[in-house]
C-alpha cells in the first residue's frame, strides 16, 4: 500500500487541479470596458472555452465552446460585462447581484441568493426531461421486448426543475417540435434556435463516388446508444450485408450496450465499429468520402450537432422527428421511428439514382451554410435579445 501512495496522491492532485482550472469562474469573460459598461450578466453554460490551453484550438471538440464565446460577445454588444460559470460547478455562490442571468442548469437556481430580481433566461439544449425521460424509457422497453436484453439507461435528467419555473424566457436549440416540449412546463415565451456546424468544414463534393456512397451509412455521435438509436440501426444492418454502417460513437464506454449488441457490431462483415473520431480529422474527411448520409434515429434530442457538423459535409441527413432538424428538401425525416420504417427508408434511399444523392449532398451543404451557420446563430442571438421582454432592460448598446 505504501509503495503506491505517493503515486496515488500525484494523480489526486493532477485530477483536483484539472478539477479547480475547469470549474472556476471567469470574471468579464468578454473582456468588456468596466468603465463603460454599468451591467453584469452571468452566463452558466461552459467555461472550458476561455480557459488558455483551448482557446487556441481551431476545432473545439463540441460545437458549445465556440458558442459560449459568441453568446457572452453577444452580450457585450449589449452593454453587459459577463462572467461565465461552468454548468457543473455545484460550489459556485454568486458574490454579486446581476442584472441578467442565462443558465444551462434547470434543477438548480442559481438566482436563489440574490437581493434583486434579474432577467432569468433558462437555455435549453434538450427538449422538456419530462418528454426525454418518457421517450428514453419507451426505446429501452422495446428493447428489452425485442431481446430480453436490459442496458443501462444513460441521460436521464432531472424533472424537477426550479430554475426553469422562475425564468423569464427560455432560448432553445432545436426547431419548433423540440421547443413545443417545453409549453407543458412554461408558460412564457420561448424561442428556438439552430445549433451550428464549423464554417471551416470541408466539403469534397467532386471526388465521392455516389455510385458507392450511396450503400453507406455513417452513424456519428456520443454516448447514450439506445437513445441515438444505434440498436435499431444494428438489428437493420445485419440484415442488408450489400448496405454498410460506419460508427463512430463512444459505444466502447458502455459495455453493457456492446454485450447486448456483441454480434452486430462486432462479428457483422458490412457493420464497422471505428469509435470516437474527431471533426475535421483526416479520418473524418475518409469517412465523408465513402458516405452519402448521416443516420441518427433519435428519440430525443435537442439538435444533434454531429449530424449538422456532417451536414457541412454534404452527408445529407437521415433523422427521426425527435432530432428536432427540419430535414425541408434536404434530408429525409422517418415517418416514426419503429424499425419496419426505418429499415424501409434506409433500403428505398440507397437504391435512389447518382445523380439524387448528388444532388442532395449539394442542397445538404447549402442548407447548413444558410440556415445551420454561425452567423444564423449570432443573428438569433441579437434578435431574441432584443425581443426579449421589457423588464429586462437588454437593448443593444450601439454606442
Amino acid at each position: 500500500m505504501t509503495r503506491y501512495f505517493p503515486f496515488n496522491l500525484y494523480n489526486n492532485l493532477k485530477t483536483l487541479i484539472k478539477r479547480v482550472k475547469r470549474y472556476r469562474v471567469i470574471y468579464n469573460a468578454n473582456a468588456a470596458d468596466e468603465s463603460r459598461f454599468s451591467k453584469r450578466a452571468l452566463l452558466v453554460y461552459v467555461v472550458k472555452p476561455f480557459l488558455p490551453e483551448t482557446s487556441r484550438r481551431a476545432f473545439p471538440s463540441h460545437q458549445n465552446e465556440r458558442q459560449c464565446k459568441q453568446i457572452a460577445a453577444i452580450l457585450g454588444e449589449f452593454g453587459y460585462i459577463v462572467d461565465v460559470v461552468d454548468v457543473r460547478n455545484t460550489r459556485f455562490r454568486p458574490s454579486r447581484d446581476y442584472d441578467i442571468v442565462i443558465s444551462n442548469k434547470a434543477d438548480r437556481d442559481p438566482t436563489s441568493a440574490f437581493r434583486a430580481d434579474p432577467m432569468k433566461i433558462y437555455l435549453a439544449t434538450t427538449p422538456n426531461p419530462r418528454v426525454h425521460n418518457a421517450n428514453l424509457k419507451r426505446r429501452h422497453d422495446l428493447l428489452i421486448a425485442r431481446r430480453q436484453c436490459k442496458v443501462m439507461i444513460r441521460r436521464r435528467y432531472p424533472e424537477v426543475m426550479p430554475y426553469v419555473t422562475k425564468a423569464d424566457a427560455i432560448i432553445g436549440f432545436g426547431n419548433d417540435l423540440i421547443m413545443s416540449t417545453w409549453k407543458e412546463v412554461f408558460d412564457g415565451p420561448i424561442y428556438g434556435l439552430n445549433i451550428y456546424g464549423y464554417k471551416e468544414t470541408r466539403f469534397p463534393i467532386e471526388p465521392r463516388d455516389f455510385a458507392r456512397a450511396r450503400t453507406n451509412f455513417l452513424f456519428f455521435a456520443s454516448k447514450s446508444q439506445i437513445q441515438k438509436g444505434l440498436d435499431l440501426l444494428l438489428e437493420i444492418f445485419q440484415r442488408h450485408t450489400d448496405l454498410h454502417l460506419y460508427v463512430c460513437s463512444l459505444f466502447k464506454n458502455e459495455k453493457d450496450f456492446c454485450a447486448c449488441y456483441h454480434k452486430e457490431l462486432y462479428e457483422t462483415p458490412n457493420v464497422h465499429p471505428i469509435g470516437w473520431i474527431r471533426v475535421n480529422s483526416d479520418e473524418f474527411y475518409e469517412l465523408v468520402q465513402k458516405c452519402a448520409y448521416v443516420i441518427h434515429p433519435s428519440c430525443s434530442d435537442g439538435q444533434p450537432g454531429s449530424v449538422v457538423q456532417c451536414m457541412y459535409s454534404g452527408l445529407v441527413p437521415l433523422v427521426t422527428r425527435e432530432a428536432g432538424i427540419d430535414t425541408e428538401d434536404f434530408g429525409m425525416t422517418f415517418f416514426d421511428d419503429s424499425l419496419e420504417e426505418i429499415e424501409r427508408l434506409v433500403v428505398k434511399i440507397s437504391q435512389l439514382p447518382e445523380n439524387w444523392h448528388r444532388e442532395h449532398s449539394i442542397r445538404t451543404r447549402k442548407a447548413a451554410e444558410e440556415n445551420y451557420s454561425e452567423n444564423a446563430f449570432t443573428n438569433r442571438w441579437r434578435t431574441i435579445l432584443t425581443e426579449l421582454p421589457s423588464r429586462s432592460g437588454v437593448r443593444r448598446n450601439d454606442s
